[in-house]
């Protein structure tokens, strides 16, 4: 798989939440040669591979960074239990922050059972 999830992956956000739910996203594989075109070459997965980026054929949008997701992203987004969540973390980065810091700290000092 090629590209990167978020624009900033090493500052923690809810950009991950905000872009699955704004951004347009299309299906791809290594031979959309298009992506070549609009200068998102990086995007193009191995041959055999497919994912998800957000551009879409003959639109060039300079303002929007090269990103993709795996169809396991795209769940999150189309299966409306799962949706709940983005949504919620998109409007509201510190309930996130919140939840997070929680989980990883019970993860963290209780270990986990595999």
């Amino acid at each position: 798989y090629a590209g990167p999830w978020v624009e900033h992956p090493t500052q923690f956000s809810n950009e991950y939440a905000t872009d699955m739910l704004e951004d347009e996203w299309t299906l791809v594989s290594h031979g959309d040669t298009w992506l070549d075109e609009i200068g998102a070459h990086e995007l193009r997965p191995a041959p055999g591979n497919r994912q998800f980026v957000n551009k879409v054929p003959g639109k060039v949008d300079d303002d929007e960074p090269n990103q993709m997701m795996l169809l396991s992203d795209m769940i999150l987004a189309w299966d409306p239990s799962f949706r709940y969540y983005l949504e919620m973390y998109a409007a509201d980065e510190n309930k996130l922050k919140n939840d997070f810091g929680a989980a990883f700290k019970k993860l963290t000092e209780l270990g986990c059972g595999f």
